[in-house]
């Protein structure tokens, strides 16, 4: 089942010239929505990196202030 949307003469000039030979605009949102989710999760992941490293650096003073 196809839908019709309305976008700005701006965004269908950069679709156009974002999606590939052969490729329906469909197949270009598409495209462009699986970069975003993608990118959501390596954001995502980078942010549980950072925090834990901020834990382990808040453990390892607390370990070096009970050993002295």
């Amino acid at each position: 089942m196809s839908r019709a949307i309305k976008v700005d003469d701006n965004v269908y000039s950069q679709l156009d010239q974002l999606r590939g030979k052969g490729e329906t605009y469909s197949m270009a949102v598409e495209s462009l929505l699986n970069a975003r989710l993608k990118m959501l999760e390596l954001i995502s992941v980078l942010e549980g990196q950072i925090k834990y490293r901020e834990w382990q650096d808040e453990r390892l003073k607390a370990l070096s202030a009970v050993d002295r």
